[in-house]
């Protein structure tokens, strides 16, 4: 199997046409990033309507140029195998892709069809149907994802041409849990964050949230210990380790990229803002700031974690 893993978990096949044995391994490796990653990956399978037309040494003429024109679309990441059913039929692994990309993948399909692209559509009149099956957790085996995806291949077939069905078995992700820690010596303040952030619309993530009078608190904890991804909110001026002593430490944390880091001040200073900006900091807020502003900045760090 000439395959390997790249630096980000993904791999890299080189278009190659893969048997199922191989296939199985690599989507293994490839769901298993899934939840570690964020990054949903999305199988496709394809088969040529009404093949059952086709007169035996044609079918393997089209076997074999489909196969040589889908392996001229794909990404080296992406793994490419025949399936066994129905007739004529490929099975393509998007990796880090979802339901979208999975689509316009079939859909530039139908346009190199439609324009008669390669000889192999001039001299056949072609047309195809396709299942999708985004997969976003790592909880599904790939017998599974081949049994269903067979199932809604074949309603597509029976539908017409150029059918797309969906597979919606797998695309729910599991619950992730994000800790947040907020660090402000004002009571109320730190009250009004609190509630603010506990009332965020937020789908697919569980949220531990601990707030903290100062950073020698939070320090002193092992709260931050924990594997989890972490927001942490806190004021630059502090009774005890202020927010820079606080950003200092927590980026010398071996695993210190799961942190992401708000930093308030009252202090509207430029020099301190690249100083805490090149020491790590993620998003700065100068006091007072509008709550829906920070609302929104929450919400846009919550979808960046599953984009």
């Amino acid at each position: 199997m000439n395959a390997s893993v790249v630096e980000n978990g993904s791999l890299e096949t080189n278009g190659l046409l893969l048997d199922l044995e191989n296939v199985k391994y690599l989507f293994n490796v490839l769901k298993a990033n899934v939840i570690r990653s964020r990054t949903t990956i999305t199988a496709i399978f394809i088969a040529i309507h009404d093949s059952v037309d086709f007169f035996d040494e044609e079918a393997d003429q089209i076997q074999a140029e489909v196969t040589k024109f889908l392996q001229s679309t794909i990404r080296q990441t992406d793994l490419l195998f025949p399936l066994e059913r129905p007739g004529l039929a490929w099975g393509v692994i998007l990796s880090q892709s979802g339901e979208r990309e999975a689509k316009a993948f079939f859909q530039r399909l139908h346009a190199q069809v439609k324009d008669k692209s390669t000889f192999l559509f001039q001299r056949f009149d072609l047309s195809f149907s396709a299942s999708i099956a985004e997969i976003g957790t790592s909880d599904v085996s790939f017998e599974a994802l081949l049994e269903s995806g067979y199932n809604e291949l074949i309603n597509g077939l029976q539908k017409g041409a150029w059918q797309i069905e969906y597979v919606p078995l797998f695309k729910e992700r599991k619950i992730e849990t994000i800790r947040v820690s907020i660090l402000e010596e004002n009571d109320i303040f730190r009250h009004v964050l609190q509630t603010s952030i506990e009332g965020l619309p937020l789908e697919g993530f569980q949220l531990e949230l601990r707030t903290f009078q100062d950073g020698y608190e939070f320090m002193e904890s092992d709260w931050y210990h924990s594997s989890h991804t972490h927001i942490v909110i806190m004021n630059d001026t502090l009774p005890r380790k202020n927010g820079l002593e606080v950003l200092h430490a927590l980026r010398l944390l071996p695993n210190n990229k799961r942190f992401t880091i708000f930093m308030m001040t009252k202090m509207n200073s430029e020099d301190n803002m690249i100083y805490a900006y090149e020491k790590g900091v993620d998003e700065y807020l100068n006091k007072p700031f509008n709550i829906r502003l920070f609302e929104a900045k929450m919400k846009r760090i919550f979808k960046r974690l599953w984009s």
